[in-house]
């Protein structure tokens, strides 16, 4: 909520959950907000945090994909810190293997580290935008 983009933005039709990353003393954890998008007067696209009756369901079950989605991304973060600090031990065992191992995993985590480093984040559309 720093001027960086949400790690995830999950939507339904005019609302939305956007998940955030965020760094405390106890490492990385994630906070969502829900916001319904509307279109102003001059023609400008605004957030509110207001919910009328018709929108609570739908904001229950963006809550409910959020708490599926945050979970997903502590696990990529663990996956991906656990290949990183896996990595001098393979290499050595690499070095004494005459045939290098591929691992789609260890890969899968590099490149998940490499984007978060690069200030990349996927973002997922479970519903219809504006």
């Amino acid at each position: 909520m720093s001027g960086s983009p949400p790690a995830s933005v999950i939507k339904d039709g005019n609302l939305k959950a956007s998940i955030w990353e965020n760094e405390g003393q106890k490492g990385t954890y994630y906070t969502t907000t829900f916001a319904k998008v509307y279109e102003d007067r001059n023609g400008n696209l605004r957030d509110t945090s207001v919910f009328n009756n018709a929108d609570l369901l739908k904001v229950s079950e963006l809550a409910r994909q959020a708490y599926t989605r945050t979970n997903e991304l502590r696990q990529e973060l663990l996956q991906a810190r656990e290949a990183e600090q896996s990595q001098p031990r393979e290499r050595a065992s690499e070095s004494r293997s005459a045939e290098p191992r591929v691992d789609d995993r260890k890969a899968r985590a590099e490149e998940f580290l490499k984007n978060r480093r690069e200030g990349r984040r996927r973002t997922r559309d479970f519903g219809q935008e504006r």
